[in-house]
């Protein structure tokens, strides 16, 4: 339930066994190299090694983008969270991609990759053409006529408006003295008109004034175009038919090694994506003639470790701790027991803790399961979610992650049925609804001792000073904080004087149910915890004015301590809220049984869709409810997440599993 000490170390290696070194150190998995942050800054960086890796790396992930739509047997991201891929050690990874001659893969690929490319090319540019000759098909005459002409007349193709096509014509009737042809060929739409002219070449000048004045816009006919329309319409058509024939068949081509190359590419990448890593701590570590020198944050913990890892080279390396600077930043890395290490990812993603600060997962892992099952509360609901959870932990082997996720659920889960069992809440009231289970009834209610439904005060009660703990537990953690830090005054004055008035105000509004000693001993500690605070809080004022008001104002914050022990009258609301829909569902699957017929039927339909909708409906609200009570009311009284994520130097892979590696804990 603290953070892992780490410390920082200087390692020198000779030059000649440092892949070999970092290799290990890699495999170990525990060092966080403090590289420089721009590689031109670094003495002897030389990027060509990285630069052939990234070459290969390129070509892996080319090959994958490529036969992603092709492969059949390709793993999904549910795999490698269930842990279904494949397991290799890092020796049989490395032999293994460069077993498999993936370059003259790549290349084969690239090359059907890039005939494709010149087909779709190729058939973009014969459908521009297509779309332009269809509206002359009509036309009988050869298109070099219009791409080229004769020694004497030349043929233009354009569209015209078609409200001008007439007076067009005669323009050029009368300009040109009869000595042209002009022939409507069809509607190109948006009032335009397709229109073939054929003109003398002595007669151009007076054509193109009469084109220019009338808007005639001309089409270009590319110049290999030599036939009738018509003629190279089917040229075309059947060339596209060539090219559609020869695309499929390289489709087939690239589907027939679609699985071994995709399988390939994803051993390959993880090798190189290995490699790469290690290549770039190597090439970025100081270097003089013969060494390489770097320094790495690493758990104290595991120097002894990390010797044993470096003992085969004893002769050629040098390891040694050195004292940490003004300015270096420690990674954090969180170090908890098992039954609260799979919180760990809640604690992260409402921020790092601060290096030299508090780990707040094992404080906060006991309130968000009992939170959780006080929302969701339902015993049966509680009962198959432990076991589906439970059975995932056991028969697969899940990712890290996803493994403390499902641990939180099964705990979580287990604490639903407690709370169920508590509350009498089976499915709802299925017990009480259902006359065939009556049998049970009688263990049903030995073990319930509260029902919400019928005393939610009671519940109210409970919610809001399990709240009210959590919140004086929160300033305690503070307190000691302050005090392991040395602020002795601090902890005293802006942590304890609270704890002591909040606790004094309760014990005064509440326990004289109790005993009229218990209310008299509040109001003492209300009394003191009061005085402390209205004289510390304005300590940085010089004035004794200032210092009253402030220390004075500062009491009203007992209305936030207020509003934030309101927060956990959601535990009620949510808990009602589960067994209220378990109660409906219930109901209705007892009204429709009676239908003749397919009334069971109809009871079972409801009974299963109803639950299964109320399952889904109130784990997510107990999920984020339970989750924002740690993080709005509990971390905001000391908790400071302003830590930097430990990263250490690993082997790293997105498909293998690597069955030689650590991860850190």
């Amino acid at each position: 339930m603290a953070l892992v000490e780490m410390g920082k170390y200087r390692l020198a290696v000779h030059a000649d066994a440092a892949e070999a070194v970092f290799r290990e150190i890699q495999r170990f998995g525990f060092c966080e190299w403090i590289l420089p942050e721009e590689e031109g800054s670094t003495p002897g960086f030389d990027s060509r090694e990285l630069r052939e890796i990234e070459d290969g790396l390129g070509d892996a992930k080319f090959v994958l983008r490529f036969m992603d739509p092709l492969a059949t047997q390709k793993p999904g991201s549910l795999d490698k969270a269930l842990g279904r891929s494949p397991e290799l050690s890092l020796e049989l990874l490395e032999r293994e991609a460069e077993s498999r001659n993936f370059p003259k893969t790549a290349e084969t690929i690239r090359g059907l990759e890039r005939r494709l490319a010149e087909i779709r090319v190729e058939e973009s540019r014969l459908k521009g053409i297509l779309s332009q000759l269809l509206p002359l098909e009509g036309l009988d005459m050869p298109l070099s006529m219009f791409n080229q002409g004769t020694s004497m007349v030349e043929g233009h193709l354009g569209t015209i408006g078609e409200d001008v096509f007439f007076a067009f014509s005669e323009a050029l009737q009368n300009r040109m003295g009869g000595s042209n042809e002009v022939f409507r060929l069809g509607s190109s739409g948006d009032g335009q008109v397709v229109c073939a002219v054929i003109v003398l070449r002595s007669q151009l000048q007076e054509f193109k004034a009469v084109a220019e004045d009338f808007g005639f816009s001309k089409m270009e006919i590319p110049k290999d175009l030599a036939a009738t329309p018509s003629q190279e319409v089917a040229k075309i058509r059947a060339r596209l038919h060539q090219l559609e024939a020869e695309a499929s068949s390289l489709v087939d081509e690239a589907r027939k090694i679609s699985d071994k190359a995709f399988a390939d590419a994803l051993v390959v990448s993880d090798h190189l994506s290995i490699v790469r890593s290690r290549k770039e701590v190597i090439l970025r570590c100081s270097s003089t003639d013969s060494t390489k020198i770097g320094e790495f944050w690493m758990p104290v913990e595991k120097e002894d470790a990390l010797r044993k890892v470096l003992a085969p080279f004893e002769s050629l390396v040098d390891l040694s701790k050195v004292p940490m600077e003004e300015d270096d930043v420690p990674p954090t890395l969180l170090s908890n027991p098992g039954w609260a290490a799979s919180c760990e990812p809640l604690t992260l993603m409402y921020g790092v803790p601060t290096y030299g600060g508090v780990d707040p997962t094992a404080m906060m892992a006991p309130f968000f399961f009992l939170f959780f099952g006080m929302c969701f509360g339902d015993a049966g609901y509680g009962l198959i979610l432990t076991g589906l959870f439970s059975y995932m932990l056991v028969k697969h082997r899940l990712s890290s992650n996803l493994r403390k996720f499902f641990q939180v659920l099964a705990i979580g889960n287990g604490a639903t049925i407690l709370v169920g069992a508590i509350t009498g809440s089976w499915f709802g009231n299925m017990v009480d609804a259902f006359p065939f289970l009556s049998a049970v009834k009688p263990m049903k209610d030995a073990l319930q001792f509260l029902d919400p439904m019928k005393d939610p005060i009671t519940f109210l009660g409970i919610s809001l000073g399990i709240g009210f703990l959590q919140l004086i537990f929160g300033l305690f953690i503070s307190m000691m904080d302050s005090l392991r830090k040395g602020d002795y005054f601090g902890a005293l004055a802006d942590k304890a004087s609270w704890i002591v008035l909040l606790v004094g105000l309760v014990s005064w509004a509440f326990g004289g149910g109790i005993s009229g000693a218990v209310a008299t001993v509040g109001k003492v500690m209300s009394a003191v915890g009061a005085l402390v605070l209205v004289t510390t809080q304005g300590r940085d004022r010089k004035n004794i004015i200032s210092r009253a008001v402030i220390g004075l104002l500062s009491l009203y914050n007992v209305t936030a301590y207020l509003g934030d022990t309101l927060s956990y009258s959601r535990l009620l609301a949510l808990g009602l809220s589960s067994a209220a829909i378990g109660m409906i569902v219930n109901l209705l699957c007892t009204l429709v049984v009676g239908v003749p017929y397919v009334g069971w039927l109809l009871a079972l339909l409801i009974f299963v869709g109803g639950h299964l909708f109320s399952v889904a409906a109130n784990i997510l609200g107990a999920f984020i409810h339970s989750l924002r009570l740690q993080y709005v009311e509990f971390f905001s009284k000391f908790y400071e997440a302003n830590g930097r994520a430990f990263s250490p130097f690993s082997c790293s892979t997105g498909y293998v599993r690597l069955s030689d590696t650590n991860e850190p804990a």
